[in-house]
């Protein structure tokens, strides 16, 4: 059975153990500055997760993020 996440959204095996991205790696794949990263986060225009009070971001859910922006843009 795939692991799901709060989403009800199978989740890849390998990308389950992808590490996690911090939100000053977000910013800097982005080329945005930290605050905006959070942002977006908070926004909801990229998927997180919180670990305790830590803010984190799936590889994937990256991934998702700018090919939705490519696709607007």
């Amino acid at each position: 059975m795939p692991h799901v996440t709060k989403q009800d959204k199978p989740v890849d095996a390998m990308d389950r153990h992808a590490p996690l991205l911090r939100i000053d790696d977000v910013a800097d794949r982005l080329a945005v500055s930290r605050s905006m990263a959070h942002k977006l986060v908070g926004q909801g225009a990229i998927r997180s997760v919180r670990i305790g009070r830590a803010v984190r971001v799936r590889p994937a859910d990256l991934d998702a993020f700018l090919a939705d922006a490519a696709r607007e843009g």
